[in-house]
């Protein structure tokens, strides 16, 4: 379905994607649509005329962008190596068109992804999704790109918690109608942050042991909402290793993410054990502790509770705002209290307590609520075993 060449991505301004950007009639099993051809992707797109078709050019050429520097202090910083070769990007307008792709692209290991009943995966760098709602698809998409660039680029996989938490991490953003392009911004996501809140207060947060030992698989065998809540943890992991401690991680996370890129995580936890005299080992059952030791922290008991009072902070400065900002919101986000979303929208940090009670008032506005009823349930996780690794 693809065109045979797939010439290098040229360095091009996202804004300028829609009106750059060409498109060609494509089809597929009786489906019509069209191949959207931009610098930096080929967009596959069933979806009727309207703002989620015209976004997409723009949007994924913006969070390619994003990808490359979402983790670096320095604006000046060096970006992380771009594809060589535009992204395949699959986008349908109706799950039963996601469905009949599915099947055809994967033949009989496609039962595995019908399952999904609002999310979408990535196999060989091709993400394929369907329209669940503007903001919920963007989101899907912004996370499924995440994983995308990194089959496109990666030379070593990030293990699993990292690969997923940093794909959350994506999703937050901006896209209104007076907006030329997105504004991604890590904390505005009020799914993750949702789910979050309701499993602290429920008591149902998942043991850091297992959420850096186990594959989403393990999570899906257990409920939707344990699922949920291992995307929003790993959401906040990422967010603690990027500011957590004052931001004594975040070098660290910058150079686990670059040794990916070149290959070299593999030799640096060898290299971290014979430095300090033991076997030098190879990734295996213990990688989540040490990719840990090697990158963050060699006190493993410190680095897990100052994540359990990472989460606590951030559940306690919503907290801290409830009172303020109540009046503001009128319907409410279930398992979020009123009041408790500015931070979530917002681009600054949710743990930044600079802005006083009346700025937050003053620049608080409601978004457009969902209920956790309608959160996506995104298996994209399921990515992790056979042929999703290039």
């Amino acid at each position: 379905p693809s065109p045979g060449s797939n010439p290098p991505v040229p360095e091009a301004d996202p804004s300028t994607f829609e009106a750059t950007s060409t498109a060609e009639p494509w089809s597929f099993g009786g489906y019509d649509g069209e191949l959207v051809t931009t610098p930096t992707h080929l967009l596959h797109l069933t979806l009727p005329e309207g703002r989620l078709r015209t976004a997409m050019p723009v949007f994924t050429g913006t969070a390619l962008l994003h990808y490359r520097t979402m983790l670096s202090a320095d604006a000046d910083a060096e970006p992380l190596d771009a594809p060589t070769e535009r992204m395949s990007t699959f986008v349908f307008g109706t799950r039963p068109e996601w469905a009949a792709w599915t099947k055809w692209r994967l033949r009989r290991g496609a039962s595995l992804y019908l399952g999904i009943e609002r999310g979408g995966y990535t196999i060989d760098a091709e993400s394929v999704i369907w329209d669940i709602g503007r903001y919920d698809t963007l989101c899907m998409l912004a996370h499924e790109g995440w994983h995308q660039y990194t089959q496109s680029v990666f030379r070593h996989p990030l293990p699993a918690f990292l690969e997923e938490g940093l794909a959350a991490y994506a999703e937050g953003h901006r896209f209104r109608r007076s907006d030329t392009a997105p504004v991604f911004m890590p904390w505005r996501n009020l799914e993750r942050y949702g789910q979050l809140r309701s499993a602290r207060y429920r008591n149902r947060l998942i043991d850091l042991d297992d959420l850096i030992a186990r594959p989403p698989q393990y999570f899906v065998a257990g409920s939707e909402r344990g699922l949920l809540t291992y995307y929003a943890q790993l959401w906040a992991l990422v967010h603690y290793l990027v500011e957590g401690r004052e931001g004594r991680y975040r070098d660290g996370l910058v150079k686990l993410v670059s040794d990916a890129v070149d290959g070299h995580i593999t030799s640096s936890i060898y290299d971290a054990d014979r430095r300090a005299g033991i076997l030098g080992r190879t990734l295996g059952p213990n990688t989540g502790r040490d990719i840990i030791a090697t990158y963050f922290d060699e006190d493993y008991a410190g680095f897990k509770a100052g994540y359990e009072a990472f989460i606590d902070r951030v559940r306690q400065r919503h907290a801290d705002l409830a009172g303020a900002l109540t009046h503001r919101v009128t319907r409410p986000v279930r398992g979020v209290e009123p009041g408790n979303r500015s931070r979530v929208i917002s681009p600054r940090s949710c743990i930044d307590r600079s802005r006083d009670v009346r700025a937050e008032r003053r620049s608080f506005r409601r978004p457009a609520t969902r209920s956790t009823r309608d959160a996506r349930l995104d298996f994209a996780g399921l990515r992790g075993s056979g042929p999703a690794h290039r």
